[in-house]
């Protein structure tokens, strides 16, 4: 890269940063250009050479998230490969709370209430993909082949054209496919009760909760 490229970079790292600390100290809503541009000594102007808009920039941390658990998530499973199918799956619900418990800030970030005019872009999509597809992977080895599907079920046809546009893989035994929505669903319910210290004042373990959630989907793969 030529020395204009690199501190171009290197500006867009730092305006990132910025944007995080915002978000940790005040949430979504407190993300603002302007109020970036002021604490690294740039006019208005210039910073909107980086990012045209502020949900633009919340796209830009969003997608630097999601691509940082499907990472996780895929390095659980690698660590785990010589274990079974279900405890490779526990595996990942691990990585998963961990990654959530170290960035408590990011994690509010990737999914929380977005602002209205807002939404992922194709980049955020193709980075969450492969933690998603990693868990219909092991869910699928679990289930074995596809049994007959449910007829006039509206969930069926909602997860068929979800996969469609995911492009998941066909063909794709249609229980996979929500049990892969609702391992992420479970899991992240039980996490973003734990980061908001509800399950402590329950005296529930996040840990346990988890796993029994996901032996339940294991369970409901292998005899749905």
């Amino acid at each position: 890269m030529s020395r204009r490229e690199r501190a171009r970079l290197q500006t867009l790292g730092e305006i990132k940063e910025h944007a995080l600390a915002q978000v940790a100290e005040g949430g979504v809503q407190a993300l603002s250009l302007n109020g970036i541009a002021k604490a690294m000594g740039m006019s208005g102007p210039a910073i909107y050479r980086y990012f045209g808009s502020r949900d633009e920039l919340l796209a830009a941390l969003v997608t630097d998230g999601y691509g940082e658990v499907a990472r996780t998530v895929r390095q659980a499973v690698e660590a785990a490969a010589r274990r079974a199918p279900a405890r490779r799956l526990e595996a990942v619900g691990e990585a998963y709370r961990d990654w959530a418990r170290a960035n408590p800030y990011r994690y509010e970030l990737l999914f929380s209430i977005r602002p209205p005019t807002y939404s992922d872009p194709s980049e955020a999509i193709a980075a969450i993909h492969p933690g998603m597809v990693a868990i219909l992977e092991i869910l699928g080895e679990i289930a074995g082949p596809p049994g007959a599907p449910p007829a006039g079920d509206k969930l069926r046809g909602q997860l068929l054209r979800w996969a469609k546009r995911r492009d998941v893989g066909e063909p794709r035994n249609v229980l996979v496919l929500k049990l892969g929505v609702l391992t992420w669903t479970r899991v992240h319910g039980i996490v973003s009760l734990e980061l908001a210290g509800i399950l402590a004042d329950m005296g529930l373990d996040a840990d346990l909760l988890i796993k029994a959630e996901l032996h339940d989907v294991a369970a409901t793969a292998t005899n749905p």
